[in-house]
């Protein structure tokens, strides 16, 4: 579930004041890392359209988006791996 920091304030806010010290950082945690995809994310779009303005495209045609996606697929499960291993 995505947090936003609104209901990350509001579920604070909503805690008895003894626990909020413990509970509270659990909350922003969440929003932390939902600003980390986030900017993950961004930057990765904006790779990709700064690669189309320069052309760099590849064409696929419709008969074969499913291969090309499963592909892609194939080598991300593979980085996944590798990055588990390396850690």
């Amino acid at each position: 579930m995505k947090t936003t920091l609104a209901e990350a304030l509001e579920a604070a806010r909503a805690l008895p004041s003894a626990p909020r010290p413990e509970v509270t950082p659990s909350l922003f945690a969440k929003v932390e890392t939902d600003e980390a995809r986030y900017a993950t994310l961004k930057a990765a779009v904006n790779l990709g359209i700064a690669q189309l303005d320069r052309g760099e495209v590849v064409e696929i045609l419709p008969e074969d988006i499913e291969t090309y996606v499963h592909g892609l697929g194939q080598i991300a499960a593979e980085r996944a791996a590798k990055k588990g291993v390396d850690e």
